[in-house]
């Protein structure tokens, strides 16, 4: 019985029912106002209705590409950057203000920042930049600093060129530190993504954020059809963690400083 009880599959059953329990409460406590707090058998039924909505789907498409934009021209950005000042550590004095800033400054005041210079339909994929570029610059730099002392004494002895070094010895070497960061940010980056179409709702593009407050403002079923949305970015955010967890695992990547 212990084995079942400590089974992690087990568990996280365990911890789905508890969550769906407590939903149910507070539709309970909320007096069943679907205008206050949808509850989850309703939610889930119109969110099994708007699947076999083609909108749903160009929604669904339209946040995954702009996070695909920002995601992938912050990485390769911060990974440059990230080997430049692990070449250079003194730069990184430099930079750590800017560092502190990006990652100090609350999301929603960069989203607006950037509504201003970017404009609506352009915002999102600059905050999703924004929020991972630190996180893989800093993961870039950590692992240039855990390289082995001996490693780059040896390297010394070659004749390769400055560029050779980096991307035949160090690169390789940093990549578990740098893989932790890239994983870690993917996974932040489609919640960050949606929150900044919901905070840019004007927009004309598609977008499950948008969807979520377009509906919030219409609420032509109470709340039912924001909780159906929510509940549909929730699922596929747990999809994507469940993929950089297979992808982990697969590439027995694990955080450097767990070893």
């Amino acid at each position: 019985m212990k084995k079942y009880i400590t089974n992690r599959y087990f568990l996280t059953a365990l911890g789905v029912v508890l969550f769906f329990l407590l939903w149910y409460f507070i539709y309970l406590i909320a007096g069943q106002n679907i205008y206050v707090f949808p509850g989850p058998f309703s939610t889930i039924k119109r969110s099994f209705e708007l699947f076999g909505d083609p909108y749903l789907y160009n929604c669904i498409w339209g946040s995954l590409y702009r996070m695909l934009i920002g995601f992938s021209i912050a990485s390769i950005i911060a990974i440059i950057l990230g080997m430049i000042v692990g070449n250079h550590l003194k730069l990184k004095h430099v930079f750590n203000p800017t560092m502190i800033a990006l990652r100090s400054i609350p999301t929603a005041a960069i989203v607006f920042l950037l509504l201003h210079l970017a404009g609506f339909d352009n915002a999102s994929p600059y905050v999703v930049g924004v929020i991972v570029f630190p996180m893989v610059y800093e993961a870039t730099i950590s692992g240039y600093q855990h390289i082995d002392k001996q490693v780059l004494m040896a390297m010394e002895l070659d004749n390769n060129t400055r560029l050779q070094k980096n991307f035949k010895v160090k690169l390789p070497l940093s990549m578990p530190y740098i893989a932790v960061g890239l994983t870690t940010s993917f996974a932040l980056s489609f919640k960050i993504e949606i929150m900044a179409e919901t905070l840019t709702s004007t927009s004309q593009s598609y977008g499950l954020g948008r969807a979520i407050a377009v509906e919030f403002a219409n609420q032509t079923d109470g709340l039912i059809s924001t909780f159906a949305y929510a509940f549909i970015a929730i699922l596929i955010m747990l999809i994507v963690s469940l993929l950089v967890f297979i992808l982990k695992r697969a590439l027995h990547i694990k955080n450097p400083d767990e070893n």
